[in-house]
């Protein structure tokens, strides 16, 4: 409002001076008119405000807008708060809005639905062999073995799976006809992490060697946090996908 205030007596200071250098009276304006300049002046001043969004391109004038008297209708009360709610957000240093990237949309395991009481065992889902997750661990830097370490991040911390196969079966199983399964980690319901690659041979994600019948094996699976994401873990849910079903256990 102190804007429109403002334009409005500029626009009519600068129409006094030119009457008055001509030689003619102050000329006279309406209501209307003056509502349309310090509509235009608003619009105007808008257009260059690089702190808002809405700017030139979208100010509309109703018809009757200005109109003494105009009052808006319940449609339109409507659209107006539906434009509100509908604002995106705005980055503060550019005053732009912020678009979510196309096709990246993050998810939690209460969002998409999966179900998460199903055993170890049953969520690997490798036909004759028993899966236990034994503990877990958390660390600023991981060695799993003497030529390879996963070093320190920078606002990350690793999270270790310790996990034990079992071939409960007489006839040895083959790894590399599961190979095709992606493994996911949730920490105190927040969004799934995909696996940390590792090139070790425990590594169960990437594991295709053969489980003599009746054997075990020490297995690991690792995955990358942010340090705020492991500050206080209260639970870990797992998720194992594959043929384009994803089932989860809690650990």
């Amino acid at each position: 409002m102190k804007i429109k205030r403002c334009m409005l007596l500029i626009c009519v200071s600068c129409i006094s001076l030119l009457a008055t250098g001509c030689g003619e009276p102050l000329y006279t304006m309406t209501a209307e008119e003056e509502s349309i300049i310090t509509l235009y002046a608003s619009k105007t001043v808008s257009k260059f405000n690089k702190n808002q969004t809405t700017g030139i391109c979208n100010a509309r004038v109703k018809v009757g807008e200005l109109d003494e008297g105009y009052e808006a209708t319940v449609e339109e009360e409507s659209s107006e708060e539906q434009v509100v709610d509908d604002n995106p957000q705005i980055d503060p240093e550019t005053g732009e809005p912020i678009e979510s990237p196309e096709g990246v949309e993050a998810s939690t395991p209460e969002e998409d639905g999966t179900d998460t009481g199903l055993s170890f065992t049953d969520a690997v889902d490798i036909e004759g062999v028993s899966f236990e997750c034994s503990s877990f661990d958390v660390a600023t830097e991981f060695k799993p073995s003497q030529s390879f370490v996963l070093t320190e991040v920078s606002g990350k911390k690793y999270v270790i799976l310790y996990v034990t196969a079992t071939n409960t079966t007489d006839s040895a199983v083959d790894f590399s006809n599961y190979t095709d399964r992606d493994y996911s980690l949730s920490i105190n319901g927040g969004e799934k992490v995909s696996t940390q690659f590792t090139p070790v041979s425990n590594d169960l994600a990437r594991f295709d060697g053969s489980l003599a019948a009746g054997a075990s094996k020490d297995l690991i699976l690792v995955f990358s946090f942010s340090n705020s994401s492991v500050e206080n873990i209260s639970s870990l849910e797992l998720y194992v996908t594959s043929d384009g079903t994803t089932r989860g256990t809690k650990i």
